[in-house]
């Protein structure tokens, strides 16, 4: 019996491992393969427009602003459809229930939506498949520049998590088949400005966190049947963060993003350290590499901190914080960190690139060409950046300490979710359409 339990587990080890390996070449989560928004195995065109590289360019029901998940021949997109008919808003917010108004930036007004995963063909572009998950009419609206479809999918290859946080978590198989489904718990988010944290994905557990205006929390899930692993309370309101699943020093751990970044450990959810002094309302996803952790928000105030590994407890205003800034930090987009180098990518067009191991400054807050707002995540792929603008201006940068634009590359529509690359291929989801530029396309 004893024999037969090794066996099994070396079986799952070596599973594990050629998922892993098998991902390096695909998008198959937020952040993409490697967590930090590079795909090294790839090389996309530096160039492109509505008649130069494009290989196809699809219209997508509805609305979403979650990356394109790709694996093999399939790309996952979640999206919600507004449905043309009048139903009661849910009063689901406990009375008295702190910061629950409308911002002057939320949807005030809305329809019941329809919930659904859509899987595209990678090669043609063509609708494989749209699995409607679940109808409802929100209790809450959202940013004007979200939607009820902000979070990304995540895959390991062989399924497909989707989750649309208040609406419901739920895993279908490659070919559209419901495997399980959570039901939804209604959340409470400031101001009705909406959900947008994506479920992390290692091995055999998803990992999501609700941080809200009722209590927050995180939780880990088996991947298989949905079922609960463990939960841990938050001393958090609304963030917008996705965890961030890394190991160090043989102990694998979920960091968050909040107005205290925490980590936890992975198997049982015991919290191992935790670092105050951040913003309220984080979004950006922690940034990992050199044996740091990159922690930055930037709603009302900058900050970043490059907060070291292997320490525990609290962390706050001690050592462990190697570096900061009170400036030129990102709101949205998330930290990048590629070879020696973390670039930073402010709403408002100005971009930084400094050395993550102590924060010395190559170049700092360049404003880049067309003072372009930004929402999408940097990309990169063969010593390239890729920044997306909301109005549809990619700025293409050389990778590395001195700022060079190889090019500008422009289309007629609006974008607010993070590119995805694969191949020799990228992938842009704009309000209307996903486009495929890829080399050498006619």
């Amino acid at each position: 019996m004893k024999k037969a339990r090794i066996g099994m587990l070396l079986v799952a080890l070596v599973s594990t491992r050629l998922i892993a390996d098998e991902s390096l070449k695909y998008w198959p989560q937020w952040r993409g393969p490697t967590w930090n928004g590079v795909a090294s195995q790839a090389d996309p065109p530096v160039t492109w427009s509505e008649t130069e590289n494009l290989r196809w360019k699809t219209p997508i029901e509805g609305s979403g602003c979650g990356t394109p998940i790709v694996w093999g021949d399939r790309i996952f997109l979640l999206t919600a459809i507004p449905l043309d008919k009048e139903l009661p808003i849910p009063d689901v917010i406990p009375a008295g229930t702190p910061n629950t108004g409308l911002d002057t930036d939320a949807i005030g007004k809305w329809k019941p939506q329809r919930f659904a995963i859509v899987c595209i063909d990678r090669i043609t572009g063509k609708l494989r498949w749209s699995r409607t998950v679940h109808e409802a009419m929100p209790h809450q609206g959202h940013h004007r520049k979200a939607g009820f479809a902000s979070a990304s999918a995540v895959t390991d290859g062989q399924r497909v998590y989707a989750y649309f946080g208040s609406f419901g978590l739920y895993c279908c198989d490659f070919e559209g088949q419901l495997v399980w489904q959570r039901d939804p718990e209604p959340q409470a988010m400031e101001n009705g400005l909406g959900e947008g944290s994506s479920p992390a994905l290692f091995g055999d557990r998803l990992v999501i966190v609700v941080d809200q205006e009722q209590q927050s929390y995180v939780m880990a899930l088996d991947k298989r049947t949905g079922k609960e692993i463990w939960r841990q309370d938050r001393d958090e309101v609304s963030n917008w963060s996705t965890p961030r699943i890394l190991t160090h020093a043989g102990r694998r751990q979920v960091v968050l993003n909040g107005a205290t970044v925490r980590s936890y450990d992975f198997a049982t959810g015991e919290l191992l350290w935790q670092c105050g002094g951040q913003s309220l309302g984080a979004i950006p996803m922690a940034a990992v590499g050199h044996g740091l952790v990159f922690a930055a928000s930037g709603w009302r105030r900058d900050t970043l901190h490059a907060i070291k590994l292997g320490q525990r407890g609290d962390l706050t205003d001690s050592k462990s914080v190697v570096w900061s800034l009170s400036r030129g930090t990102p709101y949205v987009p998330c930290p990048m960190v590629w070879g020696e180098e973390i670039y930073l990518l402010e709403d408002r067009s100005f971009f930084s690139c400094l050395r993550a191991t102590d924060g010395l400054r190559h170049y700092f807050k360049h404003r880049l060409p067309g003072s372009l707002p930004f929402s999408a995540s940097p990309v990169g792929a063969a010593d390239r950046i890729y920044l997306l603008s909301e109005k549809g201006k990619t700025v293409v940068l050389q990778r590395g300490p001195k700022l060079k634009v190889l090019a500008i590359n422009e289309l007629d529509e609006t974008f607010y979710a993070s590119p995805a690359i694969v191949g020799d291929a990228i992938y842009l989801r704009g309000d209307k359409h996903l486009f495929c530029f890829a080399k050498s396309s006619r």
